[in-house]
């Protein structure tokens, strides 16, 4: 036994996977990454761990699309063995002496991605058995498609590699010089490897055997009576084939990043993931090749260099909102220039517009209960991804069809945060089109199967194959020129998911919102810079940029807002895209870029959700400023609350350990959601006072997972298993009650 355990251990297998622990942390830290991605352990919540388990290709999830990730996948197998084999042959100058070194060296460097292969498979098997309740025969079929893509791609290097690749063998007998491209380094700045360094190097191996392609153990050879030259030629002719495979890795995924719109091109986001851990791979490889010891100075340097250079204008990779014209000076941004936007007499003007619509608004519901007049309803819907959308487009559904479309005409008002307010815009776009005379029947199931549409794989495959290049693809709209980035992907694949109907500007809301002939929406994105909130809206909006005694007490009380249209009101502001305001309400870092607007300082906008998740806080002020007509007006407020979250739920409460007291006092920054609930439960208290406790409705519509501890994610693709579960929690208890509730109120 002692004697088998010397052997293993000194097996070349095994000493290598013990050099990529010593020597190779990095590389080896991208596989870790991709196992946290497959088990659900990084970006569970957002749904990353769907591109890779379930790869979406032209729309489908199938034996092409499997087979596309597995080819990039074999990709990235082959080009991290040539990197390790580039970094670390040398140090085994025995496969110099062997017919085919690199194959032997990849074959005995399989532990590690024989390991990961195993386990992402068996979670892929378990996965769609379990969350997208696939029958077998499928779930066989798609794994099967993703071992064929890698055998392909192994089949192709392994030929490549036999027609160009030359091994001790072919030097010796034909006693061939040195070809004068590889007499230098093959790499800049790299001294040639002596025979006396490749010796120092070998000193310390402890291998004793290896592997063969016939899968037998075959004892390390002596290679001291081998030329010198002959050795270091074999590992720099291998080196040059290692080098352009990493190149074609490159240039693939820069040529598809540039073909983005085009859905062939368009492959399985986790296939470009592994072809851009290809590029990193033989990057990291090659720099670390060069440089040897001064890696970490040049990888920082880079990175200073790459902010420094992207400052200047000349270098554009900034996300725009379409729409908006940037070729004019930009707008001052500051306090003094603020107060030029929120007047007194601005704000007194916005107040009548708005009571005009509100009058509108009365004249199209008369009639009530008890009182005979009507109830004002206004809705909040909260934010969390496709899970949000889905949820509150269902809601909305079925909201109209049980109230026969009273519960749009009651609604004066919707705001809230990222995915909520893509599902609101979405179902009143359907609505204003049907009240204008189009054929739309509201209720049809086809509104759910849109806006459930996966967006992920898109969003995911431009992150990779264009923005981290810096986006040089521009597109024209409204007469101006705009980069090509995830963010124009995203409006482009919501806008074709939901049939075009989003094509439209915010401008061409400003009349049906006049005539109350659907309800306003107010736009409430985050400003990156300071906290503020960005209110886009067709319609003057001054006052709700401060509360409402801040006009008399400016010094006191500050301005926590913007009325976007006045203060961009040299950049047309009213041609911007719909589908823009969407977007920068729902912007979340990393996932999507942030907005920036035509402004000095620069403005960037981000998710609604960091000010306001559920939109109540602006929907607080809106009662506050109209409290009196409200109260002369209408027969009390309801508050219509489309929860995408639980804000009931307990959270988890798991004793910290030693890091986690450490870093304790900063966990409050990631309960931001949980703080924004406990500060409006006080602000709820407040419209309950200054309305009355008879006058004021609250209505939950909250997702709560069927089972109790499963819930769908906030990512931008949810499982089949995911959109039941958000459907149904419509017909639970507590939602139904609501709608009794509700039914009742709009009476």
């Amino acid at each position: 036994m002692k004697s088998f355990l010397r052997s293993w251990y000194h097996s070349f297998p095994i000493q290598l996977v013990i050099l990529h622990l010593k020597s190779n942390l990095f590389l080896l830290s991208i596989w870790c990454f991709f196992l946290m991605i497959g088990l659900g352990w990084f970006g569970k919540n957002f749904g990353i761990m769907y591109l890779v388990l379930t790869p979406e290709y032209l729309g489908e999830v199938d034996f092409f699309s499997f087979c596309l990730v597995g080819l990039a996948f074999g990709g990235f197998l082959v080009t991290w063995n040539i990197s390790t084999y580039i970094l670390h042959s040398p140090q085994f100058p025995f496969l110099a002496s062997l017919k085919r070194p690199f194959a032997k060296f990849f074959l005995n460097n399989s532990l590690i991605p024989l390991t990961f292969l195993v386990i992402l498979v068996w979670k892929m098997i378990d996965f769609q058995w379990f969350y997208e309740v696939w029958d077998g025969y499928r779930i066989f079929m798609n794994v099967m498609g993703f071992v064929f893509g890698i055998g392909a791609t192994l089949i192709m290097t392994a030929m490549y590699f036999m027609l160009t690749n030359k091994d001790i063998f072919n030097y010796v007998k034909s006693e061939l010089e040195m070809p004068p491209n590889l007499d230098k380094p093959v790499m800049p700045g790299n001294r040639a490897m002596t025979m006396a360094a490749v010796k120092k190097l070998s000193a310390n191996s402890r291998v004793k055997s290896y592997l063969n392609e016939s899968f037998r153990w075959r004892p390390v050879r002596d290679v001291s009576h081998y030329e010198e030259e002959n050795i270091l030629n074999v590992f720099r002719q291998n080196h040059v084939n290692a080098i352009v495979v990493q190149s074609v890795s490159i240039v693939l995924l820069i040529t598809m990043g540039y073909l983005i719109e085009n859905p062939y091109f368009r492959i399985p986001a986790a296939a470009s993931f592994f072809i851009l851990a290809s590029v990193i791979v033989s990057v990291a490889g090659v720099v670390s090749y060069w440089l040897h010891k001064w890696t970490n100075l040049f990888v920082i340097l880079l990175i200073l260099g790459i902010n420094f250079i992207t400052k200047f204008d000349s270098v554009d990779y900034t996300n725009k909102a379409y729409g908006l014209d940037y070729s004019r000076l930009p707008a001052e941004y500051s306090l003094e220039d603020l107060r030029k936007f929120q007047t007194p007499e601005l704000i007194q003007k916005d107040k009548e517009a708005t009571i005009r619509i509100l009058e509108n608004w009365k004249k199209k519901n008369k009639g009530g209960q008890l009182s005979g007049k009507p109830k004002l309803v206004i809705v909040c819907t909260s934010g969390g991804g496709m899970r949000a959308s889905l949820w509150t487009t269902q809601v909305f559904q079925q909201l109209s069809q049980e109230t026969n479309d009273r519960f749009l005409e009651r609604t004066a008002l919707i705001t809230g945060a990222s995915g909520g307010m893509i599902g609101a815009g979405y179902y009143r776009e359907l609505y204003r089109r049907k009240v204008y005379g189009d054929t739309i029947d509201l209720y049809h199931k086809s509104h759910i199967d849109n806006i459930s549409k996966e967006m992920l794989n898109s969003l995911a495959f431009t992150v990779v194959s264009n923005d981290i290049f810096l986006p040089w693809g521009r597109f024209e709209d409204n007469g101006m020129y705009y980069p090509k980035d995830r963010g124009y992907i995203f409006e482009w694949q919501m806008n074709k998911n939901l049939g075009g109907i989003l094509d439209v500007r915010i401008k061409d809301y400003a009349e049906p919102e006049q005539k109350a002939d659907v309800p306003m929406m107010f736009f409430t994105p985050a400003l990156a810079n300071d906290g503020r909130k960005m209110i886009i809206s067709p319609q003057g909006v001054s006052y709700m940029t401060q509360p409402p005694h801040g006009v008399h007490f400016p010094e006191e009380i500050g301005y926590d807002g913007i009325d976007f249209g006045r203060m961009f009101s040299d950049h047309k502001p009213y041609d911007l895209k719909l589908t823009s305001a969407i977007r920068a309400n729902a912007s979340f870092p990393f996932i999507l870029p942030n907005v920036v607007l035509p402004s000095e300082p620069r403005i960037e906008l981000v998710d609604a959700g960091f000010m306001d998740n559920r939109g109540m806080g602006g929907a607080f002020r809106f009662v506050n400023v109209f409290r009196d007509w409200i109260k002369k007006n209408t027969g009390g407020v309801v508050f219509v609350l489309v929860n995408g979250n639980d804000p009931t739920k307990e959270k988890n409460r798991a004793k910290p350990g030693f890091i986690d007291s450490f870093t304790n006092p900063l966990g409050v920054m990631g309960n931001i959601v949980d703080i924004q609930d406990y500060e409006q439960d006080v602000a709820l208290n407040y419209v309950i006072d200054l309305l009355g406790d008879d006058f004021v409705e609250f209505v939950p519509f909250t997702y709560i997972a069927g089972d109790g501890t499963y819930r769908a994610s906030m990512s931008l693709r949810l499982t089949e298993r995911e959109k039941i579960d958000v459907i149904n929690a419509y017909y639970n208890k507590e939602n139904q009650e609501s709608l009794r509730r509700l039914k009742k109120l709009l009476r």
